[in-house]
């Protein structure tokens, strides 16, 4: 089978843009045949311009993606993400050579324009059954940006419009809370349409017993759905040795925080192929997300690793998560809750601890490896092949 992935690659390279190269990877070895179309969004404002311009329906996107498709002839076309270098003009394209397109939903952009259902640190949830989210673009829910927000709002409303959306041959998501959200929307989209996949990673090296450091850790961009305010609030009220890997817009924040106390350590961004490595290290992984994630990558690395999670009690890592199993529940935006929940975690003796690490890795086994991924992402295509 014949599968070409189309993908808008972000700014600061993050999770999403890892699984679509993890999952090229795994297909290939599979023995599919798989090709990516690439866009990347601009990193200057100027240069931003023109894609933002045409992102109602992006005309050399259209015409990239047609030509494409007429020389690889692929059986099913799997579409991550088209924001907004590549436009929904992708989707019409598949439509206009009539192959079969699947859509990937890492967030919740077709139905708000923050694609978190969040704004200003709290849920933002008014949008999701609206016509046309006229509240969140006077707020100004992407980027802080009235009118951004409305041309980003108006696209997809047109596409909808168009049905476009519609046509979609299947939508992945990573759980019934997803599903739940888009079909209690104006998205318009039936619910059997949308598959349920688990994401997966490769198999690391595991060791049981391993001899774990006593620093938390965290790992992730910088930037507020993920938690970073909840995060050093938290360890400024504790003393426990927190390090910290990422990059993003808030990372002076970050670096300030570690002026002010001497428990929290900034080492940089973290190279991929050293993220088992540190999480091996840790004695727990630190997760504050306050938006509804999908199926954050780095709970599989840590799960992989053995590594337990200490994590907002919301979204995907309400399930994902189990409390007291494989780690911990703290309340979402509740750093004095996130602290109470450290401190629990460090009076556990060892053995405990240990335990928390072998179901930690039992979830992995028994939900993520590359295996159930394949098994999912085979039966989505020939779901849709024509």
């Amino acid at each position: 089978m014949k599968i070409l992935f189309i993908h808008t690659f972000y700014r600061f390279k993050g999770g999403e843009d890892n699984l679509v190269l993890d999952e090229m990877a795994l297909l290939q070895g599979a023995g599919f045949t798989v090709e990516l179309l690439k866009f990347k969004n601009p990193a200057t404002f100027f240069g931003a311009l023109l894609p933002l311009f045409f992102l109602p329906f992006n005309l050399f996107s259209f015409l990239a993606t047609v030509k494409k498709i007429r020389k690889y002839r692929p059986d099913v076309v799997h579409v991550h993400n088209w924001h907004f270098a590549a436009s929904p003009s992708v989707v019409v394209a598949c439509h206009y050579c009539k192959v079969p397109v699947v859509l990937s939903l890492h967030n919740f952009r077709l139905i708000c324009p923050s694609a978190t259902l969040l704004h200003n640190g709290e849920l933002f949830l008014d949008s999701i059954t609206k016509k046309f989210p006229w509240k969140g673009v006077m707020l100004g829910v992407y980027r802080n940006s009235i009118i951004q927000t409305f041309w980003l709002a108006f696209s997809i409303y047109l596409h909808k419009k168009l049905k476009a959306w519609q046509k979609v041959s299947a939508y992945i998501v990573n759980s019934e809370f997803e599903v739940k959200i888009f079909t209690q929307s104006t998205l318009g989209v039936p619910e059997n349409k949308f598959l349920l996949k688990c994401n997966s990673i490769p198999d690391p090296p595991f060791e049981k017993g391993i001899k774990r450091n006593d620093h938390f850790l965290f790992i992730g961009r910088f930037v507020p759905e993920k938690g970073i305010d909840v995060l050093l609030e938290a360890f400024s009220k504790v003393n426990f040795k927190l390090v910290i890997y990422g990059y993003g817009p808030m990372d002076q924040k970050v670096k300030n925080s570690t002026l002010l106390h001497p428990n929290i350590s900034y080492l940089g961004s973290l190279p991929h192929d050293k993220l088992s490595e540190e999480l091996c290290k840790c004695t727990a992984l630190v997760f504050p997300s306050i938006w509804y994630e999908g199926m954050p990558l780095t709970l599989l690395h840590a799960f992989s690793t053995g590594t337990p999670v200490i994590a907002s009690n919301i979204g995907a890592m309400s399930t994902m998560i189990e409390d007291h199993q494989n780690g911990l529940h703290f309340k979402a935006g509740d750093a004095l809750d996130l602290a109470q929940k450290l401190e629990h975690w460090n009076n556990l003796p060892e053995m405990e601890k240990e335990a928390y690490g072998l179901r930690s890795r039992k979830t992995y086994e028994d939900r993520y490896t590359p295996e159930s991924n394949l098994k999912s992402l085979r039966s989505v295509y020939d779901s849709v092949k024509k």
